[in-house]
């Protein structure tokens, strides 16, 4: 049985309504803000404001960004979507392009007038440094630039009315950009230690969780030193993890007489001017298993030996191979056995076990949660000028 739908008679002589044009025209162009928002985010290099771990911190930034662009006169596009809606597509076009001078404005306007004030954050990875690093990012984003408020860029960005009024002449705004053109670098600089901060911060609070005489907390504690000295040798970190651990049984077993000497890798004391510490330790020889006596370096935190680790590595030819190697776990450790670096036959094969065990992927899966629940906790209190405030 055929049922033929019968077609809906529209009356002529009703009109649309303007305000529901007006909504739908204003929706239209809201979704046309967040596709230029998200595509000018994907064409980017990265941005390290907000990096990998905090993506949904960028992501309801962007949106309120998309926001801001859309208010008032917006961009232009709701005008002229409502004409075509209502029928009425007549009058001069709007003039919707951007001019070079209000460009080179708009990126003066948030680059020029860079607060220096802003704090920068703490070093040692404390909690508090990580509420002055977000603190300072949500500052940064909210106009403190010299007295510039971001709905001014905006404004410009937009090309509404009176926004061009910064104070200066088009060829000052013009010649701004080469004139002062290492600000990018300290920008990227600043925003490289605002990231070092909240991982740090988010790999203390796992390790405290986790507790940190357990091998996960182990892991937690030493990850963003093995991130950095993987960054500098081109090695994947989880490799200089696992040796770690394989050196000090996850912490346990420390170098020292009475104390912890922080020598992470059982680097010894040969052609060493520093403290040291003597110890008894076991070598192959022969393949038999032996113990002895020997001198080993001895340092003030665990961040030193990851130092010294990468010196150690970097300046000796011997383990050239093991750091060709790159992020192939495998090769890695079975370059450093083949350069000596120690006496036991299984040395590259334990390493490779550790690195790709489960004990690691539940510590660096503790950091992530960790990252993402400050993330979220300073997001739901960072408030940019002009964007409103972001909300879980």
């Amino acid at each position: 049985m055929r049922i033929a739908a019968s077609p809906i008679e529209l009356n002529p002589s009703t009109k649309a309504d303007p305000a529901k044009i007006d909504k739908v025209s204003r929706q239209l162009e809201g979704q046309f803000a967040q596709m230029l928002v998200k595509s000018m985010r994907d064409a980017s290099s990265g941005d390290p404001m907000f990096p990998g771990e905090n993506q949904m911190f960028r992501e309801m930034y962007d949106q309120q960004m998309a926001k801001a662009l859309t208010e008032g006169k917006g961009l232009g596009l709701s005008a002229m979507i409502s004409k075509q809606l209502s029928g009425d597509t007549g009058g001069p076009a709007l003039n919707t392009s951007l001019s070079t001078a209000d460009a080179a404005k708009a990126y003066s306007l948030v680059a020029g007038k860079r607060d220096a004030s802003l704090p920068l954050p703490a070093r040692d990875g404390a909690a508090s440094g990580i509420g002055a690093t977000l603190g300072a990012a949500a500052k940064l984003g909210a106009g403190a630039l010299g007295g510039v408020g971001m709905s001014q860029v905006l404004d410009l960005i937009a090309g509404r009315t009176g926004a061009g009024e910064s104070g200066g002449d088009d060829a000052a705004a013009l010649s701004w950009p080469s004139a002062n053109d290492r600000w990018s670098d300290v920008a990227v600089s600043d925003a490289a230690e605002a990231n070092a901060a909240v991982s740090a911060s988010a790999a203390s609070t796992a390790a405290a969780s986790l507790g940190e005489r357990t091998p996960e907390g182990f892991v937690a504690k030493i990850w963003t030193h093995a991130q950095k000295a993987a960054r500098e040798l081109g090695v994947d970190p989880r490799a200089l993890v696992a040796q770690a651990a394989l050196e000090t049984g996850w912490g346990r077993r420390g170098i020292g007489n009475g104390g912890d000497s922080n020598n992470l890798f059982g680097i010894k004391a040969t052609g060493w001017n520093g403290a040291k510490v003597t110890t008894g330790t076991h070598e192959y020889v022969n393949g038999v298993k032996t113990t002895e006596t020997a001198d080993f370096r001895a340092y003030g935190s665990a961040e030193e030996s990851f130092a010294d680790y990468v010196r150690l590595l970097k300046n000796n030819s011997r383990y050239q191979g093991a750091l060709q190697a790159g992020t192939d776990i495998r090769g890695f450790a079975r370059g450093l056995q083949q350069a000596g670096y120690a006496t036991d036959p299984g040395y590259a094969a334990k390493i490779a076990a550790i690195a790709n065990g489960p004990t690691i992927d539940r510590a660096v899966a503790a950091i992530g949660n960790a990252a993402a629940d400050l993330s979220n906790r300073y997001a739901s209190t960072a408030e940019p000028a002009g964007l409103g405030t972001i909300r879980r």
